[in-house]
C-alpha cells in the first residue's frame, strides 16, 4: 500500500509539474559521472543495428556514446526539477521547474558547469493551428508516380526506382512536429512504420498534433501507384517529434538532440529533419549570422555528431530567403549534412529558399529540389500542394536511401559527397543553388554502379546519342535521330567529379579528345533543350 501511495504521489507530481507555468534551463555538465556502461560493451546502450552501422563504416564507439549517469539525473530531480531532455553527446541535461530560482541550487552542484535559459511558458498541451492550405493546384501525371511525378523526375530519381532501388532495407527517422491523422489515412496505410516517440510531451499522441511531419513523410513514403509515389516507398520509418509548435524557444534544440541520439541508438540510417531555428521568442537567446559556422549552435553540434556516427543527415535549408534573415537556419550550417534548398518545377530558385554561404565561407545549401507546389498528403487524406524547403528536403533524403541501397558499402560521408558531385553546378556552385540540381543517374554512376536496365531503357526511351571510343583519350558521339535542337553541351568528368572536358556538340557525328589520356572510368553528360543524358564508359 505504501508503495502504491508513493507511486500515486509521483504521478500527481508529474501531472502538476506539466500543467502550470514554469521555466526550462539547459544544464551543462562537467562530466557524465560514474556509470556501469563501457565502450567495450556497446550492446548495453546501442542496438545491434546501430553497432552494425558503425562497424560497416569503420566508426568506433567512443565516450560520447556513454549515457549520462543516472545518479546525476536523480540528484537534479531531487532538488525539485524535472529532467525533460538529455544529451550524452553534448553532456547536457534540460530541466523544467516551476520556480526559476531552482536553477541557482543546480548551479551549485559540483558536477555542473553552467546553466542557460531555454524556455518560459505554459506546458499545457494546446496546439496552434496549422497554416491555411494553399489555393494552388498540384498536377497529377498519368504515370505510375501520379502526383509525385514532377518532383522526382526533376532530379532523375525515377532512374533509381527503375533500377530496382526504392529504399528497401534502409530505416529513416523523420524528426518533425507531428503526424496528424496518419493512423487514419487510407492513402498512407501501407507505409512501413517501425515506431514513434514524442520528445516534447511525454506520452502525447503524435497523431493528433501538427500535420507538418505527415506531409514530410508522404513525400518520402507514399506508395500508391498512379496516385502518389514517394522517393523511398520501400524504406522503414521512425516518427520522432521534437518540435513544439506552440512557441519558439531554445529548448526545441534540446528536444531535437535527444531525438537524434535516440535515432542513432535504434540504428537508423538516415535522419530527415525539415526543421530549423535562428530567432527565438527570447531575443537574448536568438542566433546571429556570425554563428552560422557549423560548430556554435547547440543543434548544429548535435547534427554534426549524428553525421559522425555514420548517419546520413538531411536538413532543410529554411524558408528565410525573402525576409530579413535570408540565410540558412540552424542546423543547416553543419558541414557534414546535406542541406537542401528549394526550386520550382522549371528549375528556378524559390523566392523563399534560404541562401548561403556559412559564416566560415562554405557552400550552402548543398543542393536543391522541388519545394514549390510539392505534392504532399494532408491530414484530410487529400493530395495538395505545399511550399517550402521542408518538402524539397525529403525528396533528397528518400533518394539518398535508394542510392545507398544500390551501393551499401558507401559510408554516409561518401554518399553525401556523391550527391553533391551529381549537382549540375558542381563546378560552379553559388549561394542559391549550392552545387545545383542533383542527377540521381549521375550519382548512381559516381557510386561505381553499372545500370542493369540499359537495354530496356534504350528501347523505351530511345537515347538520343551513342558514344564509341577507339583509343585512349578519344571518343566519338553519334546522334541517333534528327532533333529541333542543333547544339548541345557535352561535359566529361571522372569519378571524383572533376570536369576534364566541356565542349559544344553540334554535328551528327563528332570527335572529341581529352588532354588527360589515362585509362579510367569517365562520365559523359550531354544536355540540351529538354534533354539530359549520362553515359559511363572506360577509355
Amino acid at each position: 500500500m505504501i508503495r502504491y501511495i508513493l507511486l500515486s504521489l509521483c504521478v500527481l507530481y508529474n501531472l502538476t509539474i506539466f500543467s502550470s507555468e514554469g521555466y526550462m534551463f539547459r544544464i551543462q555538465l562537467k562530466d557524465k559521472g560514474q556509470t556501469t556502461y563501457s565502450i567495450d560493451k556497446p550492446e548495453k546502450f546501442l542496438s545491434k543495428r546501430a553497432i552494425e552501422r558503425r562497424q560497416r563504416q569503420h566508426i568506433g564507439i567512443d565516450e560520447t556514446d556513454i549515457p549520462i549517469s543516472s545518479t546525476y539525473i536523480n540528484i537534479i530531480e531531487n532538488l525539485g526539477c524535472k529532467v525533460v531532455a538529455r544529451s550524452k553527446w553534448l553532456s547536457t541535461v534540460s530541466i523544467y521547474c516551476i520556480d526559476s530560482s531552482f536553477v541557482d541550487k543546480i548551479k551549485e552542484l559540483d558536477f555542473v558547469s553552467n546553466a542557460t535559459f531555454a524556455w518560459k511558458g505554459d506546458t499545457t498541451n494546446t496546439e496552434t493551428k496549422d497554416i491555411a492550405r494553399s489555393k494552388r493546384t498540384v498536377i497529377k501525371s498519368e504515370s505510375e508516380y501520379g502526383y509525385g511525378e514532377d518532383q522526382i523526375r526533376t532530379v532523375n530519381g525515377q532512374f533509381l526506382h527503375k533500377e530496382g532501388y526504392r529504399g528497401k532495407g534502409l530505416e529513416i527517422a523523420v524528426i518533425d512536429a507531428g503526424f496528424r491523422n496518419l493512423n487514419e489515412l487510407l492513402l498512407l496505410d501501407n507505409v512501413s512504420i517501425k515506431g514513434s516517440k514524442d520528445f516534447v510531451f511525454n506520452g502525447d499522441d503524435i497523431f493528433k498534433s501538427s500535420d507538418h511531419g505527415l506531409k514530410v513523410l508522404s513525400v518520402l513514403a507514399a506508395n500508391r501507384p498512379n496516385i502518389f509515389i514517394g522517393t523511398a516507398p520501400e524504406a522503414k520509418y521512425w516518427l520522432l517529434r521534437s518540435e513544439d509548435n506552440r512557441s519558439e524557444f531554445p529548448i526545441e534544440e534540446d528536444y531535437w538532440a535527444t531525438a537524434a541520439e535516440y535515432a542513432d541508438s535504434i540504428g537508423v540510417d538516415i535522419i530527415n529533419a525539415s526543421l530549423g531555428y535562428h530567432t527565438f521568442h527570447a531575443p537574448a537567446q536568438s542566433y546571429t549570422h556570425e554563428q552560422l559556422d557549423g560548430k556554435t549552435a547547440y543543434i548544429t553540434q548535435a547534427a554534426e555528431i549524428a553525421a559522425s556516427k555514420g548517419i546520413f543527415v538531411e536538413i532543410s535549408a529554411g524558408n528565410e530567403g525573402s525576409n530579413s534573415w535570408k540565410k540558412i537556419a540552424f542546423p543547416a550550417d553543419a558541414e557534414n549534412v546535406l542541406t537542401v534548398g528549394a526550386i520550382a518545377r522549371d528549375s528556378t530558385i524559390a523566392y523563399f529558399s534560404s541562401i548561403g554561404p556559412t559564416a566560415d565561407g562554405r557552400i550552402k545549401p548543398d543542393v536543391v529540389a522541388v519545394g514549390v507546389n510539392t505534392a504532399v498528403v494532408a491530414s484530410s487524406g487529400e493530395v495538395e500542394p505545399a511550399q517550402g524547403t521542408s518538402f524539397s528536403g525529403p525528396i533528397m533524403a528518400g533518394l539518398a536511401a535508394c542510392l545507398w541501397q544500390s551501393a551499401p558499402n558507401l559510408t554516409s560521408l561518401e554518399l553525401l559527397d556523391i550527391i553533391r558531385k551529381s549537382g549540375d553546378r558542381y563546378n560552379n556552385p553559388d549561394n542559391y543553388y549550392g552545387y545545383g540540381i542533383p542527377n540521381m543517374k549521375t550519382a548512381f554512376l559516381l557510386a561505381g554502379n553499372t545500370p542493369t536496365g540499359i537495354e530496356e531503357e534504350a528501347i523505351n526511351s530511345e537515347p538520343l546519342f551513342e558514344i564509341k571510343s577507339d583509343s585512349i583519350g578519344h571518343f566519338r558521339v553519334f546522334r541517333n535521330r534528327e532533333t529541333n535542337d542543333n547544339t548541345y553541351t557535352i561535359r566529361v568528368h571522372n569519378l571524383d567529379g572533376k570536369t576534364i572536358l566541356t565542349d559544344t556538340l553540334s554535328e551528327q557525328e563528332q570527335d572529341f579528345r581529352l588532354h588527360d589520356s589515362s585509362k579510367q572510368v569517365r562520365i559523359i553528360t550531354i544536355t540540351g533543350t529538354g534533354i539530359k543524358e549520362s553515359y559511363k564508359i572506360i577509355f
